[in-house]
């Protein structure tokens, strides 16, 4: 792995001299980085997640992405796992992650009876970028960070009359791992996958009713979008649980994507998803997107992506000619979406978790995909702590889509 720091002075010198603590160790705990182990941390992921980013640009990436919505004013929190008797930079870093404070809605089991549920708004904390330094693994330093993590998160962060309900994390090795340390796999790990597209048909949006997504536009699609989830939510008739598609959501995976785009092309982008409909009308589709660069040369470009972060249908009960419009529109936004990835030299498009009336849309638009379940990446997986008690039954993962990936 590289590093940022002379031999002499790295955590890895020091631990070449002590002797490692087992893993049950009482002297291990979850404490926060110093600024220097920040970037110890950062340098050792660059080769996992720094994606097109060299590891200046990364380690530059990292630390913007501390101070953008979702993550500023504390909302985001560095943990590793540290021998508590080694001062801080001497001390290996044995184990690593962070955390995302992130607002949910809950509808509990009253719901189910048929009878309109309580929507509950209550906290979430996403778990992301675990990671255990390749010399320490096999030592079960990462199960005891995350042991640890699971039951401090019940109680991290939360004011009185919050309720954090349960931690999520997006396992990259399979269903398995996180499953017996807690985190049990949610909802429809599926996406669609549309191949880019070169016609002109999809590169102009130029009916009155059709349009680009702009960053100026996107407080005011996402509070209807909320709107929208506590209706449809409460007369669901489920136990269900969702991550509110909020615009700090949106606005973290845009600055992560025009950062990038700022170091690989010197310029941001613009175009941020595509709606067709009238607002008063109220039968508005749209989509919110974010551009992802995974390297350079054909092979990579064939990975870089254009995920949908948020797919929305504002129409109640659709009719039969209302699936026609929505159909249409949704052949718009997919064209629009394919056109886009193919100027920013990306090969493929992708829509988590469509839904059923997604999947029934979309066999008559005439438009190429494939259905993928995913079983090793991107695995949502939660560990429920209740709402009001911890044995409460597990809710249904609702809406399983990019936006609330971290």
């Amino acid at each position: 792995m590289p590093s940022t720091f002379p031999a002499s002075d790295t955590a890895a010198d020091t631990a070449a001299n002590i002797d490692l603590p087992l893993s049950s160790s009482p002297s291990l705990h979850l404490t926060y980085p110093t600024p220097a182990e920040c970037q110890q941390i950062w340098t050792l992921i660059h080769p996992s997640w720094g994606d097109s980013l060299s590891l200046p640009d990364f380690l530059s990436e990292s630390a913007y992405l501390l101070t953008v919505p979702l993550a500023r004013d504390g909302n985001m929190t560095l943990w590793i796992l540290v021998d508590r008797n080694l001062p801080p930079d001497q001390r290996p870093i044995l184990a690593s992650c962070e955390t995302f404070k992130k607002s949910a809605v809950h509808v509990g089991a009253a719901a189910v009876t048929g009878a309109e549920g309580e929507v509950r708004d209550v906290t979430l904390h996403g778990i992301a970028s675990v990671y255990c330094d390749p010399k320490y693994r096999g030592r079960g330093y990462a199960q005891r960070m995350m042991k640890e993590l699971g039951e401090v998160l019940r109680t991290w962060q939360v004011s009185d009359g919050e309720r954090c309900v349960g931690s999520l994390l997006y396992s990259d090795i399979g269903k398995v791992y996180y499953a017996k340390l807690g985190w049990e796999p949610v909802g429809r790990n599926t996406h669609l996958e549309f191949p880019t597209s070169k016609t002109d048909e999809s590169q102009k949006l130029e009916s009155e009713s059709e349009s680009v997504v702009l960053d100026a536009d996107l407080d005011a699609l996402c509070k209807r979008d909320e709107d929208l989830v506590r209706k449809r939510l409460a007369g669901s008739g489920k136990n269900a649980l969702m991550v509110l598609p909020d615009a700090d959501h949106m606005r973290w995976h845009h600055a992560k994507e025009d950062f990038v785009c700022g170091r690989i092309f010197e310029r941001k982008c613009p175009l941020k998803g595509a709606l067709v409909g009238e607002l008063d009308r109220k039968d508005r589709v749209w989509a919110i997107w974010t551009r992802r660069f995974y390297g350079a040369g054909e092979t990579a470009r064939r990975e870089n992506t254009l995920y949908i972060l948020r797919l929305v249908f504002e129409k109640e009960n659709p009719g039969k000619e209302d699936m026609a419009k929505m159909r249409r529109a949704l052949k718009i936004v997919v064209r629009t979406a394919q056109a886009e990835a193919e100027f920013w030299g990306l090969g493929t498009v992708k829509l988590w978790d469509p839904s059923p009336l997604v999947l029934e849309l979309i066999k008559g638009i005439e438009v190429e995909y494939r259905l993928v379940e995913r079983e090793q990446e991107c695995i949502a997986s939660l560990m429920w702590y209740g709402d009001g008690g911890r044995d409460e039954e597990a809710p249904e993962w609702t809406a399983n889509e990019k936006f609330a990936w971290l």
